[in-house]
């Protein structure tokens, strides 16, 4: 199960942060935040199938199972205390897999999202994974889903394309379930510029934990990690304080 779950960089931490990235990306896309986290974080990715290591394999379009098999696979490679961050559509995932691991009793140390509403007002695209190519790729640009400097690579789209097809098909299957709210901390990360997500999305986050979220905008768009990778690692870090050296002993120093 340990091909679910990557770390992105050797040096170890106290903190693992368990990125999702957005639809159809993997590992790779976070290339720029990696390098910029300090040294006490230790990040790692969802390596979902049917893109990059695992291009080969068939993408996944069953969320509920794909939930339960990335909850399992979590407990199981990655070592504990960890956090979740996800991005963009990735934050419906890591939200789901969080409040398995409740469920659980292993819930993660605190839960971060980056431009995505509360899961219970979110809007989902019901059908686009359903469209021929041409209206797909039109419609996925137009309404800004994936980041520029993909949309611009049209020679890498039939590559692209089957995994974020499956990745909208997860979407369109989620028909949120109330429960209770997390018994973990949000922070939730946005751009002041961006334009598809509303304020009352992002303050919807208050009902789905029983801490307050802590709101921190950052001077980008809707694309954090590709606007604004240093200030996105900076709000990330404050996010985990760094452990308090205890004063030395005089008498036994």
């Amino acid at each position: 199960m340990s091909d679910w779950f990557v770390p992105l960089r050797p040096a170890g931490g106290p903190v693992r942060l368990v990125v999702f990235p957005h639809a159809g990306g993997g590992p790779a896309s976070l290339t720029p935040l990696v390098p910029l986290l300090p040294a006490g974080i230790a990040p790692w990715s969802v390596n979902l199938p049917g893109r990059q290591a695992r291009l080969a394999e068939q993408p996944r379009t069953d969320l509920d199972g794909l939930v339960d098999d990335l909850a399992a696979a979590l407990v199981a490679s990655v070592p504990a205390p960890y956090a979740l961050f996800g991005y963009c559509s990735g934050a419906l995932l890591a939200y789901l897999v969080g409040r398995r691991l409740g469920e659980w009793g292993a819930a993660p140390q605190r839960l971060l999202v980056g431009s995505f509403a509360a899961p219970d007002v979110a809007p989902v695209p019901r059908r686009l994974h359903q469209l021929p190519a041409e209206l797909f790729w039109a419609q996925l640009v137009a309404a800004g889903g994936i980041p520029a400097e993909l949309a611009g690579r049209t020679d890498l789209r039939p590559v692209l394309e089957p995994a974020l097809r499956a990745d909208f098909a997860l979407l369109a299957g989620y028909r949120h379930a109330p429960g209770p709210p997390l018994d973990t901390p949000v922070t939730v990360l946005y751009g002041r510029h961006d334009r598809s997500v509303t304020r009352g999305g992002l303050l919807g986050w208050r009902r789905h934990s029983r801490y307050r979220p802590v709101l921190r905008g950052l001077d980008a768009a809707h694309w954090l990690v590709e606007e604004a990778p240093d200030e996105l690692a900076a709000a990330i870090a404050e996010q985990f304080p760094r452990p308090e050296v205890p004063a030395c002993d005089s008498d036994t120093a």
